[in-house]
């Protein structure tokens, strides 16, 4: 037990002094959040990539353990479930939009012009290769690391644990209430995942196309697939509650034979 918390508090401490030097003393955050997607692809590929790298290294390294075994496979039901978190997540999306177009909450249409442009099709790719990066560290540290180290909680604790590490981790974008509520939320989502599959990839999977639809598909990018203006206000919450629910509803359909308990063990022998 006391291994298993050193080892989270030392990985933490190295994640988070690397995000803060790369985000701040060299000058990348503004790049995140810049409308320049070839950099924010650019920029999220280092920003994510070095602490995936790091923490791979440590666990490898320090913990001594094949890195194989936090889970990277992907069986026929890791493929059903993570095409079918993609299809459903985007279909969510648009749905959403189109219904808040409909009743006067924002303003929506198609951005069939984009189809027809070259520098889409390679900013689509880079941005998709960008946000992947960034799941798949978030996935490895926050779902794959800690409960390779905490498994000698019980489920509701290691929920609560992890969630509580995972929203104190996106401090440098702010945390007002409803961020808090959403981030631990959203964490126990892809760790319900996690444990249910007993592989990183449909988690990682469900995580890169949240944050890649509802940031850059929908939206006013240059890649947004359906543009709108306005502010939907708390309809954000509740896609947000909707998506969340479906990917458990998923999850649970699709692993019904599988225990979270045995996959504890599993994900982390």
């Amino acid at each position: 037990m006391k291994i298993g918390l050193t080892r989270i508090v030392t990985i933490c401490l190295i994640n988070f002094l690397l995000n803060y030097l790369l985000l701040f003393p060299l000058g990348l955050f503004k790049y995140l959040e810049a409308e320049d997607l070839s950099m924010f692809a650019l920029v999220g590929v280092v920003v994510s990539g070095i602490p995936a790298i790091a923490t791979l290294m440590f666990y490898k390294f320090i913990d001594k353990k094949p890195v194989s075994t936090l889970g990277f496979k992907m069986k026929k039901t890791d493929v059903v479930f993570s095409i079918l978190s993609v299809t459903v997540t985007v279909a969510l999306y648009f749905v959403y939009i189109l219904i808040s177009s409909k009743v006067g909450v924002v303003s929506a249409e198609w951005n069939t012009e984009a189809f027809t442009k070259g520098s889409f099709y390679l900013l689509l790719f880079l941005t998709f290769i960008s946000w992947f990066t960034a799941a798949f560290y978030e996935e490895v540290l926050f779902r794959g690391y800690f409960v390779a180290n905490l498994k000698f909680l019980s489920p509701i604790k290691l929920y609560i644990v992890t969630s509580i590490i995972f929203m104190v981790f996106h401090i440098f974008r702010g945390l007002p209430l409803i961020n808090i509520v959403i981030l631990m939320g959203m964490s126990c989502v892809f760790l319900y995942i996690y444990l249910k599959s007993g592989s990183l990839m449909p988690s990682i999977f469900a995580h890169l196309i949240f944050n890649f639809t509802s940031t850059h598909l929908v939206g006013t990018s240059d890649i947004a697939i359906l543009k709108y203006t306005g502010d939907p206000g708390i309809l954000n919450l509740v896609i947000i509650i909707i998506y969340a629910t479906a990917q458990i509803i998923l999850a649970k359909t699709i692993y019904q034979n599988k225990q979270l308990k045995t996959n504890i063990q599993k994900v982390t022998t």
